[in-house]
């Protein structure tokens, strides 16, 4: 395996990368299968969602919040578990690849999520457990794309932007650690991964 030495970590998302998740399945859990069923809720779910993963409620507020905004429709317990159905299982396709990056570079975690999933995702996944270091919104203050996210890694670990190579499933998330000044790989697929990371097409900022 070639490697280019300026490169000393490997900053992985979680969602779609590290893990298969579900978004569907949130709604589903409630009985709310069908588009016109969701549609009276999605405007008030989107926002709120976000400021549970920025750490701006506890778990005990998010709930209440989510059992007001469907009309008291749902006991808590129900709403709880079908929020947390939308961590499924670990991506093994993507192990390899962790392994290999975990030999020659320092890997770490970098995800926008919330206090209940993570709690989850610590008892379920096993290649969480390959990590040394863990970042997430909710612990934070912040999301992806925000550049203080990027920020708050590189000084944790004690390293310069541009010597971190990220990995995320949503391109605005990429282009954002770019524009701070790493170098990313938008994960389309373990294949697809591993052949860019050894082909060096890697998001560079212009």
């Amino acid at each position: 395996m070639t490697h280019p030495p300026e490169y000393s970590v490997v900053l992985f998302d979680l969602g779609r990368v590290l893990m298969h998740i579900d978004f569907d399945a949130f709604p589903n859990g409630l009985g709310l299968t069908a588009p016109e069923q969701r549609a009276p809720y999605e405007a008030s779910l989107k926002p709120f969602i976000r400021l549970y993963e920025e750490g701006k409620m506890t778990t005990e507020e998010f709930l209440d919040g989510l059992y007001a905004i469907f009309d008291c429709r749902f006991p808590k317990e129900q709403i709880l578990e079908s929020f947390n159905d939308i961590i499924v299982e670990d991506n093994a396709a993507i192990v390899p690849f962790v392994m290999q990056m975990r030999s020659h570079y320092r890997i770490a975690v970098l995800s926008n999520t919330c206090d209940c999933h993570w709690e989850k995702v610590r008892h379920l996944s096993s290649v969480l457990k390959l990590f040394p270091h863990l970042f997430t919104s909710f612990e934070l203050g912040a999301m992806k794309p925000d550049p203080s996210v990027y920020a708050a890694v590189c000084s944790s670990l004690n390293v310069a932007p541009n010597t971190v190579l990220f990995i995320d499933d949503l391109e605005e998330n990429v282009r954002g650690a770019a524009e701070y000044g790493m170098h990313g790989i938008v994960y389309r697929s373990a294949e697809q991964l591993t052949s860019d990371f050894f082909q060096k097409k890697w998001y560079r900022r212009t």
